[in-house]
């Protein structure tokens, strides 16, 4: 969490700001629905899946992650990346790359709306995280 009461994911998505997490909490179907639809316009999954594959309860260390954050073993005591003295690292460096291809695809393809939404909730990883390091270095002053 951060200041703003935020939930962050390991690697600095915003949980509390996804569309899908946000839908699954409300149990809002119509809503997911629509991400649905947007994930396949974006070629995030090859067909328009069922809502409740789209469900998502947010991170954990026993779930499977695309990125291979979630089994470092420097997250052991600590909420995300952002928090890792070894920040930014070989692995969370591939995720930003990735962030950022996506990123473009989402320019090409969103509406304004969609990609402030997806901007807000999944684009801006290095920034969080580069922030919350900040934070956390003149707190804890490592280097």
């Amino acid at each position: 969490m951060t200041a703003q009461n935020q939930i962050i994911s390991f690697c600095g998505d915003v949980c509390s700001l996804c569309p899908r997490y946000v839908a699954t909490r409300n149990n809002d179907i119509e809503a997911l629905k629509r991400f649905a639809a947007l994930w396949f316009k974006l070629g995030f999954r090859p067909e328009v899946i069922d809502p409740e594959q789209m469900k998502c309860y947010g991170c954990n260390r026993d779930m499977a992650c695309s990125q291979g954050i979630n089994d470092c073993i420097h997250l052991q005591n600590i909420n995300n990346c952002g928090e890792c003295q070894h920040f930014p690292c070989d692995k969370i460096n591939a995720v930003f790359e990735k962030t950022d291809k996506t990123n473009t695809i989402c320019k090409g393809k969103c509406t304004e709306e969609e990609y402030n939404v997806l901007c807000n909730a999944f684009l801006l990883k290095r920034e969080i995280l580069t922030r919350i390091n900040t934070e956390h270095r003149n707190k804890n002053h490592f280097h």
